[in-house]
Order: structure tokens, then C-alpha cells, then sequence
């Protein structure tokens, strides 16, 4: 079964509703001033290729990378697999991201198909590319599918979030978040979101936590 989609105002509006008569401790960390932004992503083999690039760099760093690659028409599969890698480095594409793109590009994955398919089958055949872990893939799922029902329970910055809201002694592992992060379905995504912007506020109020 595939999950709802977040798409719109009226969307979050009634998750926020479940998420606040759900979990009281969840609703503290919701911001009444400011609304929770839903930042879609685009889909297919770009947004992924993004994604890899993006991997253990800054944003400023990534974006500059990112943008020689679409500069170059090298952000589509076709141009991927016909440049060579020393293109790639030059663009500054570390040898290991040039196989990456180089998997994701050879994989020809059908992403209208993803559409028809849940979120757990999606993951499951992303994380079988060279270069796309569980969370790149859980983060597609959640910008560029829009599910509803996604929580990325390996991100630090989650767990650091669930450690300060819920006054844990410690940062909780990746196998507890995800058991918490069941209470908040079907709105896991949107949960996600919260806590993020919860971390964010945080950090800006009492400095770099981690």
C-alpha cells in the first residue's frame, strides 16, 4: 500500500493535527510562529546524482560542484554515461563519487514506477546502487516522492532532536528513534520535519550541540 502524500497546506495541516493530539511531547517542538516548510525536491536520475555529489561536503562546496556538472549537460544519464572520468574530476567529483554516478546512471531505473510503489519497496531498490545508502534513498522517498510516512531514523540530527525534546541522558540509537518515530505514522515524515526545524531552533538558541 502506498503511502499518503504531502503535498499541500491542507496536508500538513491535518498531520500537525495528528502529530499534536498524538504525542504531547512532539507538539512542544512544533513552532507556532513559523510554518513547517515541505521543501519538494524534483524526482528521477538528477535528483539522486544531486544527492551524490552533495555527500560529506558543505552546501556552498556541493552547489558549486553541482552547478559546473549542470553547466556541463552532465546532470542526465546519457551525459553521465558518455563523459569520462577525468571530466568528472575535473568538475570536482572525488574518484569514489565518479563511480557512483557512473552505478546510478548504468542502473536505468524506472522512476515513473517508483510512483506505484511503496516507500519500503522504493528504498529497497535504490540501496542496491553503488553510492545510495538508506538515508539518500529515505530522503528521496520522503522531497522527491513527497510520502507521508518516511522517518530517516539514522540522521544525527534527529536523534540528537529526540535526545533534547524528550530529555534522554543520551543521544537514543537509530533502532530506538525508529521504534519512537512509530507512534508519529502515518505522519513520520512530517514528524521528521518538525524535529529539524526543533534541532535548527536549537542550535541558533544555545550553540553547536554536537
Amino acid at each position: 500500500m502506498i503511502e499518503r502524500i504531502l503535498k499541500s497546506d491542507k496536508d500538513l495541516q491535518e498531520g500537525l493535527k495528528f502529530l499534536t493530539e498524538q504525542d504531547s511531547i512532539l507538539s512542544q517542538a512544533i513552532d507556532k510562529e513559523k510554518k513547517i516548510t515541505l521543501r519538494k525536491r524534483s524526482s528521477g536520475f538528477s535528483s539522486l546524482l544531486k544527492t551524490i555529489v552533495s555527500q560529506q561536503l558543505s552546501t556552498a562546496a556541493a552547489g558549486k560542484i553541482w552547478q559546473r556538472i549542470v553547466d556541463n549537460g552532465l546532470n542526465n544519464q546519457k551525459g553521465i554515461l558518455q563523459v569520462k572520468a577525468e571530466t568528472l574530476l575535473s568538475l570536482g567529483l572525488s574518484r569514489q563519487k565518479c563511480s557512483y554516478a557512473y552505478a546510478l546512471a548504468s542502473a536505468n531505473l524506472n522512476y515513473h514506477s517508483f510512483r506505484e510503489m511503496n516507500s519500503d519497496q522504493v528504498i529497497n531498490q535504490l540501496i542496491e546502487i553503488k553510492g545510495i545508502g538508506k538515508w539518500t534513498a529515505q530522503i528521496y522517498c520522503m522531497f522527491s516522492l513527497e510520502r507521508s510516512n518516511v522517518f530517516p531514523s539514522g540522521d544525527l540530527a534527529l536523534q540528537e532532536a529526540v535526545r533534547i525534546l524528550f530529555k534522554l541522558k543520551e543521544r537514543p540509537s537509530e533502532k530506538e528513534v525508529e521504534s519512537r518515530a512509530e507512534h508519529w505514522a502515518p505522519w513520520k515524515s512530517l514528524a521528521a520535519l518538525v524535529l529539524w526545524d526543533f534541532y535548527g531552533r536549537e542550535r541558533k538558541r544555545k550553540g553547536v550541540l554536537w
